[in-house]
Order: C-alpha cells, then structure tokens, then sequence
C-alpha cells in the first residue's frame, strides 16, 4: 500500500468511524480529527488528490470531509503566501 492509498484508507475508516452520525455531522467530524492530527503534508497530498479530480475510491463522507479541510485550511495558505 502506498502513502497514498494509506491515507484513503485512515480517511475512509475515520469516516466509517462516525457512521452513525447523520452524514453533514459524520463529515463535519472527520474534518475535524483529519485537521486536528494529521500532519500538513498528509492534509495537502489529499487535498490535491481529490482536487485533480480522483478520490472515487473514498468515501462519500470522506471525500466531503476531505473538501472541508480544503475550504478551512485556505486561510493558512494565504496567510502564509503558501
């Protein structure tokens, strides 16, 4: 398994982890843990992933939660020129 494929897995297990939240709740949830004790460079190699449009092999909710990280770690980006 690669690091990648490592990462769908946590994310989709994490999602599956919440599964009996409603699905908005579930990826608020993981959102949260994936921006709490990932590290940024996990954070930024799934962000890209699912931005060049791949990321089918995650979860509904993980790929939700994986767009939420996106929108909330923006800021740090352009606070840091990044």
């Amino acid at each position: 398994m690669n690091t990648l494929d490592h990462l769908v897995y946590m994310a989709n297990q994490i999602a599956r982890n919440f599964g009996t939240r409603d699905r908005d709740a579930a990826a608020e949830a993981v959102a949260g843990h994936i921006l709490r004790y990932w590290d940024p460079r996990m954070k930024r190699r799934i962000i890209a992933y699912v931005a060049d449009g791949a990321g089918s092999d995650l979860s509904d909710v993980a790929a939700l939660a994986v767009s939420m990280v996106a929108e909330k770690a923006q800021p740090d980006h352009a606070a840091t020129g990044a």
